[in-house]
């Protein structure tokens, strides 16, 4: 159940993210991606969600999916135990806190984070 739980708070901050971050104008949007076998990919500081979110997939060093899109702020994407939890907000170290807290298990790391220039 834990493991679900991390998807539905997530699932909410990625819903809120992006409608905040579309009333902001001329903001900076940003995306991380996670895949199998630890492959992951981000962008930062495009002028629009989709190319940020195009631009973390096709880093990504293998089979991604989008994880999720920002704007003015940051997210980070935790993963350990087979767990995972992310989280996007204004600053770095509570994307970071966040993701880990969502993530629910004690081993639990930060796989990738990205900031835009806010």
């Amino acid at each position: 159940m834990k493991k679900y739980l991390g998807f539905i708070a997530a699932a909410f901050l990625l819903i809120e993210g992006v409608g905040a971050g579309s009333a902001i104008a001329g903001g900076k949007y940003g995306a991380v991606a996670t895949g199998p076998g630890g492959a992951y990919g981000w962008a930062y500081n495009f002028d629009n969600g989709e190319d940020a979110k195009a631009y973390a997939l096709s880093a990504c060093e293998g089979s991604c999916t989008e994880v999720v899109t920002f704007s003015n702020g940051c997210a980070a994407v935790a993963k350990g135990g087979g767990y995972f939890g992310w989280a996007a907000a204004g600053d770095e170290a509570t994307a970071k806190n966040n993701a880990l807290g969502y993530c629910g298990d004690s081993s639990c790391a930060i796989q990738v984070w990205a900031c835009t220039d806010h």
